[in-house]
């Protein structure tokens, strides 16, 4: 599957296209469930948050230009995820009617900008893999990922220590060119 950029993804939003919208499924569902999380909503009703901020996003999508000079779009997907959840920890507070809990705001951003990060490695080393050869990924992984010694990696791939130094510094800048472009 080809990838595409997270502002064009965004863009194509507004014309109701299901690509589009698959697409975007798939990039932020996982971040969705887990800064779900974050602010509280249990295990069994992360689908429906997710639900909920799909909602949003479709709502808003036909009005929605997505404007850098006005902010990070990672923001603005970060206040309809605890909007949403808030609004779903309300409706079932309501039922109990439990104690007020304070919610530290500073460390849900904290943690949300965390996993922003997490997310970001994570389809960027998804995009590395289909761009560069097996081999450089591979060499890539076992290094920064997997945090091998480069002479184990040199042995493992009969090279010298310098052409593995030279691929992965190659494989690393690639994965930073795609990092940065997915990062807004």
């Amino acid at each position: 599957m080809s990838f595409t950029t997270h502002p064009s993804v965004i863009r194509n939003l507004g014309d109701g296209k299901s690509e589009a919208w698959n697409r975007f499924f798939e990039l932020y569902a996982p971040l969705i469930r887990l800064h779900g999380k974050d602010c509280g909503i249990d295990d069994d009703s992360l689908d429906d948050l997710v639900q909920n901020v799909m909602m949003s996003v479709f709502h808003s999508s036909a009005r929605f230009e997505y404007d850098p000079a006005k902010g990070r779009f990672r923001d603005y997907l970060r206040f309809i995820i605890r909007a949403r959840a808030n609004d779903m920890l309300r409706a079932r507070y309501r039922k109990v009617n439990p104690p007020e809990i304070p919610v530290v705001e500073e460390c849900l951003d904290e943690l949300y900008a965390a996993e922003w990060e997490e997310h970001v490695r994570t389809e960027s080393l998804k995009k590395l893999k289909t761009d560069v050869l097996a081999r450089h990924y591979q060499i890539f992984h076992m290094l920064d990922v997997q945090n091998r010694n480069v002479k184990e990696v040199a042995r493992f791939f009969r090279m010298s220590a310098a052409s593995v130094y030279s691929i992965r510094n190659r494989t690393e800048l690639k994965l930073r060119r795609i990092a940065e472009k997915m990062d807004f």
